[in-house]
């Protein structure tokens, strides 16, 4: 398990082998591979999540009141 998204890359995983998690509203995980999309052979996976096609994109919320 890993949250470094160089990773995500044709060339070192098939698209079975990769997951993602993503937290709903009420607080729960969702666990899903990317298999489950059509994706082409030869796609960025990287650029492609960071462009949020697959969701899981790590959402930390508003910063201001962790600071206050």
């Amino acid at each position: 398990m890993t949250h470094y998204k160089n990773l995500l890359s044709n060339k070192l995983f098939r698209r079975d082998q990769i997951w993602f998690t993503e937290k709903n509203r009420y607080g729960a995980t969702d666990l899903y591979s990317l298999a489950e999309y059509k994706v082409r052979n030869d796609a960025s996976f990287e650029s492609d999540y960071i462009k949020g096609r697959y969701g899981a994109i790590p959402y930390i919320g508003y910063l201001n009141s962790l600071i206050s």
